[in-house]
């Protein structure tokens, strides 16, 4: 008799192990939490399987340290924040003077927030390519599209620094911009790397990202 019973708990560890429930009696994933989970020293995820097309309804978590005790994990909805942890946002350009967007202020917190482009669209007319005296070439000057940091906000410049369209010219700008919150992403540090006058090289540095 004891042997059968030990059998039947060998049976049923062995079909519930691959699921754990912490405030729920039915898991339905690997992990699954209802309520506050606390970590206190570490939480280590192997690699993820591949997302299904039909699969949705994903929840992100946070790891809070500021908690007590330190660790307390609970779901991050953005749905109950003003700004999510990524944001997309699409801004148009017109009546340029030139083609000089030299300097706008985005007016985002740059220690808040963290804003790369991903996307640039130019339209109307072409900036037209001058002689290079005592040459046969010509210059197409250096078109700058940039994102940068000034007196605490994010500011944004497009244009030809070097060249000018014509004054009768219609030229405008479209670029989306991907607005990062700090509290979620981290800006490394600049990496500086001399190539030596190659072409090829490694990077100095490897940040480090722990």
């Amino acid at each position: 008799m004891k042997r059968i019973i030990t059998y039947i708990i060998f049976f049923a560890v062995g079909v519930s192990y691959a699921q754990i429930g912490i405030g729920t009696s039915s898991p339905q994933a690997d992990l699954h939490v209802v309520g506050d989970m606390l970590i206190q020293e570490s939480f280590i995820m192997s690699t993820l399987p591949t997302v299904l097309p039909l699969e949705e309804d994903f929840k992100l978590i946070t790891r809070s340290n500021s908690s007590n005790p330190v660790g307390k994990v609970t779901e991050l909805s953005v749905y109950d924040r003003a700004v999510a942890p990524i944001n997309v946002v699409d801004y148009s350009f017109t009546n340029i003077q030139l083609d000089n967007l030299s300097d706008l202020d985005l007016q985002y917190d740059a220690s808040k927030y963290i804003v790369a482009i991903s996307n640039f669209r130019y339209t109307g007319d072409a900036i037209t390519k001058t002689p290079v005296p005592a040459t046969s070439t010509f210059s197409v000057g250096n078109f700058v599209v940039r994102t940068f940091i000034s007196a605490g906000t994010w500011h944004l410049e497009i244009q030809n620094r070097i060249l000018d369209a014509d004054v009768l010219d219609t030229i405008e700008y479209a670029v989306t911009l991907i607005v990062y919150d700090k509290s979620f992403y981290r800006n490394l540090p600049l990496i500086t790397t001399d190539l030596g006058g190659s072409n090829t090289g490694t990077a100095s540095s490897t940040p480090i990202l722990d």
